[in-house]
C-alpha cells in the first residue's frame, strides 16, 4: 500500500485517504465476485433436474397405481390412474431428452421418495385415500417448484424447454389434486 501511495503523491490526499479508497474497491471488488457466486447457485444442473424430475414422475405413477388398487373412493382411483398416465407420459418424454444429451436417467426412487412410498404400502381404505391425496398435494408442489427452477436455471436449453412446457400439467395436477384433498381430508 505504501508503494501505491508513493506512485500516487497527490498533494492533496492524505494517506488516510488512499487507505479508505483501497479498502472500499476491495470491499466492492469482493461484493461483485461473490454476486457471480449467487448467480452459480441459482443454476440447476442437467443431471440434477433430470434425477429430481423422473423420481418425482416415479413417486406419481408407482403411487397412481396403488390408488387404482387400493383407493376407496371413486375419485382418488381416478386421479390415481390419471397420475400413472400423465407421468409415465412425461417419464418417457423426459427419458427421451435426457438420453439425447448423455445423462443418467435414474431406475429407481430417490431416498426421500422411496420413503414417501412407503408410507402408503400398509394402508387401505379411508386411511390410504388421506394419505395417498396428502402425498399428492406435497409431490406436486414440489415438482411444481422444481420446474419453474428449471424453467429458469437448468443449464440445457432443451431441458428448459421440457420444464416450460411440463409446468402448465403439473400446476393443473396440483390443483385438481387441492381440490379432491379438501374432500377427502376435510
Amino acid at each position: 500500500m505504501y508503494i501505491v501511495y508513493k506512485l500516487i503523491k497527490l498533494p492533496y490526499m492524505k494517506k488516510t485517504n488512499i487507505w479508505i479508497i483501497m479498502l472500499l474497491s476491495s470491499v466492492l471488488s469482493f461484493q461483485a465476485c461473490s454476486d457471480d457466486d449467487d448467480d452459480d447457485a441459482m443454476t440447476l444442473s442437467s443431471q440434477t433436474f433430470v434425477t429430481e424430475a423422473t423420481s418425482g414422475n416415479m413417486l406419481e405413477i408407482q403411487a397412481g397405481a396403488m390408488a387404482v388398487q387400493k383407493a376407496q373412493n371413486a375419485q382418488v382411483k381416478a386421479y390415481g390412474q390419471h397420475m400413472v398416465t400423465d407421468h409415465t407420459q412425461a417419464s418417457a418424454e423426459m427419458a427421451t431428452v435426457a438420453n439425447s444429451k448423455g445423462l443418467t436417467v435414474p431406475t429407481q426412487l430417490t431416498a426421500k421418495h422411496q420413503t414417501q412410498l412407503s408410507t402408503l404400502s400398509p394402508l387401505t381404505g379411508t386411511a390410504f385415500d388421506k394419505a395417498f391425496m396428502n402425498l399428492m398435494v406435497q409431490s406436486h408442489q414440489e415438482q411444481v417448484s422444481l420446474f419453474e427452477r428449471a424453467s429458469d436455471n437448468v443449464d440445457d436449453g432443451d431441458l428448459k424447454a421440457l420444464a416450460i412446457n411440463k409446468l402448465p400439467v403439473l400446476q393443473a395436477h396440483l390443483q385438481e389434486a387441492i381440490q379432491l384433498n379438501k374432500g377427502i381430508n376435510p
